[in-house]
């Protein structure tokens, strides 16, 4: 499956195969979005979280992957979607094994995130970064405030 760029103003969406490639495809699409949108604030932690959700997209689902990325007032909105049945959630830490921790760091970096059912079918696990929350982006364990 080929990739796709769609844009429209300070909306992009990216197509991709359920690849091994597909997170830093999806990591470079952010950085580009932040750097045309001049958010470069986001960047770095947009690509992290970007590749941890394509990631479980990939090894979870196995289906077509679609990423979106927004720019809505002083936020950066970002969206995967995938066909897949299962819903995500954040595996407590005396749970894990290896991995397992994707979604909990999403959690910490995101000022919002959650899960959606899709219309269509499949989900889109969706978070929202904001400015103010870039500064101190990362947070103790168990520290949800912020």
């Amino acid at each position: 499956m080929a990739r796709a760029v769609v844009e429209e103003s300070r909306r992009r969406r990216l197509f991709l195969a359920p690849q091994t490639s597909a997170p830093g495809r999806a990591r470079d699409f952010v950085a580009r979005a932040c750097a045309a949108w001049h958010g470069e604030q986001y960047s770095e932690i947009g690509q992290l979280v970007v590749s941890e959700l394509v990631s479980n997209a990939v090894v979870h689902s196995g289906t077509a992957i679609e990423v979106e990325v927004q720019f809505v007032g002083d936020r950066l909105w970002l969206s995967v979607h995938d066909d897949g049945d299962g819903v995500p959630w954040v595996v407590p830490p005396h749970q894990r094994t290896i991995g397992g921790v994707g979604l909990d760091l999403v959690s910490r970096l995101a000022q919002s995130w959650g899960v959606t059912q899709d219309p269509r079918g499949g989900k889109d696990v969706w978070c929202e970064l904001s400015a103010d929350a870039m500064s101190s982006a990362i947070r103790p364990v168990g520290d949800r405030s912020g």
